[in-house]
């Protein structure tokens, strides 16, 4: 049985939405030191990049387009399930999210889709219509992962009445898939084929991760989970031969959160993005003790500053007591915060929960990273 919204929740949703309606939404609105539940943006198609509570890296992107509500990732651990919930619930009106997408199975994608037994989870909050997911997994399933909790999870959800499909599957239209995916009459959402789908890696999880381009006229905004260099790389000679080449991109979801490993030259000079939004918590030491190489990385930076300079980051990390040690960490805070990406007619507007600098303008950036030529 799902767990439905507090009426005063709902309440509050239909109070801010009449004031937007009522009020206007200015071009460009900076909305900074607001709490998440009073960041709400009205358009055609709203794209969210989420910070998620914690001081780990992850994803969690929420869009929403007409009257679909969908998920890409739910990290950075299962308790940002709250942190997700609180801030979609501002947007879902009928406790349903139609597309769920599962990238790959790493906990900082997953963990908040399944529930413990002190929070519930994605799944079991909301009714899920359509959960697409990653074809291959190097993870064991046992019920004690987290893959093997993201299984037990979807499969409740199967049971309550959820359809299921592979990415492989959507991009192939079989068993019932569709590889476009209809969102609003200007809108579509397009299943990408990866190779990684149908042939296994030796290692890790990133490069089976699910490829996603929003496609909105001749705007198209790109989504490609963690997948590293060379699953980026066959992604570019794969649409090359078979389908004209992928197009420019104006959004571009930075791949592996920043990651020296993505965001390769071959796909920045191929999709040539104008905006691109960074999930992570720049300057953490969770994955790597060396400063370059935490996130945003400079060689991530480097790659994509010859295209743009419209480059966001959601969180950062503070008060190190010691930089070689990720447990001395006392804090996460923003630096855009929660990222939203609108697009109205031919109008683009970004609204942020704090900051509206940019990675370049940041004191974060001036004093661990070294501006590129193209942004002087």
């Amino acid at each position: 049985m799902k767990v439905f919204k507090w009426l005063g929740g709902l309440l509050l949703a239909v109070i801010i939405l009449a004031i937007g309606f009522v009020g206007g939404f200015a071009i460009d609105i900076f909305i900074v030191d607001k709490p998440q539940t009073e960041t709400f943006v009205s358009g055609d198609l709203s794209i969210h990049f989420l910070q998620l509570g914690n001081k780990y890296t992850g994803d969690s992107v929420y869009i929403k387009c007409g009257e679909n509500d969908i998920l890409i990732d739910a990290g950075s651990r299962n308790d940002s399930s709250s942190t997700i919930i609180n801030y979609v619930d501002e947007y879902v009106t009928d406790n349903t999210l139609e597309y769920v997408i599962a990238t790959h199975g790493h906990e900082d994608h997953i963990a908040a889709f399944y529930s413990e037994s002190d929070r519930v989870g994605i799944f079991d909050y909301y009714k899920v219509e359509n959960i697409i997911d990653f074809p291959l997994t190097n993870s064991s399933a046992t019920s004690r992962t987290v893959v093997g909790k993201y299984y037990a999870a979807r499969a409740q959800e199967i049971a309550d009445g959820a359809n299921h499909w592979t990415a492989l599957e959507c991009y192939n239209n079989e068993n019932g898939a569709s590889r476009i995916i209809q969102l609003s009459n200007d809108v579509e959402l397009e299943i990408l084929y990866n190779y990684y789908y149908d042939h296994t890696q030796s290692s890790g999880e990133n490069d089976y991760s699910v490829c996603v381009m929003i496609n909105q006229g001749d705007n198209h905004y790109l989504f490609t989970g963690d997948l590293e260099e060379r699953g980026e790389e066959r992604l570019v000679e794969y649409y090359a031969e078979n389908h004209g080449g992928l197009p420019h991109c104006v959004l571009y979801k930075a791949g592996h959160h920043g990651s020296k490993t993505s965001s390769c030259p071959l796909l920045m000079e191929t999709i040539t993005p104008e905006y691109v939004c960074v999930c992570c918590c720049a300057g953490t030491s969770e994955y790597t003790d060396t400063a370059e190489n935490q996130f945003p990385t400079q060689e991530f930076i480097d790659n994509v500053a010859p295209y743009t300079d419209n480059v966001y980051v959601t969180s950062m990390v503070d008060n190190y007591v010691d930089k070689s040690d990720f447990s001395s960490l006392g804090s996460v805070k923003p630096m855009n915060g929660n990222i939203v990406f609108t697009v109205s007619g031919n109008t683009i507007t970004l609204v942020f929960s704090d900051s509206d600098l940019k990675l370049k303008d940041a004191d974060w950036f001036k004093n661990n990273r070294t501006c590129p030529s193209a942004w002087l």
